[in-house]
């Protein structure tokens, strides 16, 4: 591969999350004006003016999100660095509630989760009771084609170990 593949946060998607949590936000203060009811008001306004604000970071956030490059794969959301296509053994697809995820199975797994906060681990954890593997590169906010990307991981891992056939799996 002679150039990169950069992918970006789909600015979309934030645009439809921010204005949606600013609807709910409008509407717990409708709550507290109208009605009086400054509990549920506030847990809305808290609430959802966060998710506002998540939506309004991700859409001017002009990082990118995943590169993929000859070194391997580098997905910002992460936080594991760059993952090598000589650790790729393997990769599949999963979905959840329509967000792709690529589940990447590691040689060496457990280098990569040292690199992860505790509470990533935790959630490492949790999306192995779901099926995916602790290290799944999460393509939700990204336009982008998830069988595409799977086959190209799975042709780059494939080249590597062609390139160099004595390197263990395990």
């Amino acid at each position: 591969m002679a150039e990169d593949l950069i992918y970006y946060n789909a600015r979309w998607r934030y645009a439809l999350l921010t204005l949606g949590s600013l609807v709910f936000v409008v509407l717990g203060v409708w709550m507290i004006v109208a009605d009086g009811k400054w509990g549920p008001g506030l847990l809305a306004i808290a609430f959802f003016g966060l998710g506002a604000a998540v939506g309004v970071w991700q859409f001017f956030d002009s990082r990118p999100r995943l590169r993929v490059s000859d070194a391997g794969i580098l997905d910002r959301t992460l936080g594991v660095g760059l993952i090598k296509w000589t650790d790729i053994t393997d990769a599949y697809l999963m979905s959840i509630n329509r967000e792709n995820f690529i589940c990447l199975v590691l040689r060496n797994e457990a280098d990569y989760l040292a690199h992860l906060s505790p509470l990533k681990k935790r959630l490492a954890a949790a999306n192995q009771a779901l099926g995916f593997t602790p290290i799944s590169i999460n393509l939700s906010g990204v336009d982008i084609n998830p069988e595409q990307v799977l086959e190209y991981i799975l042709k780059q891992a494939a080249a590597i170990r062609l390139v160099q056939p004595d390197f263990p799996l395990n």
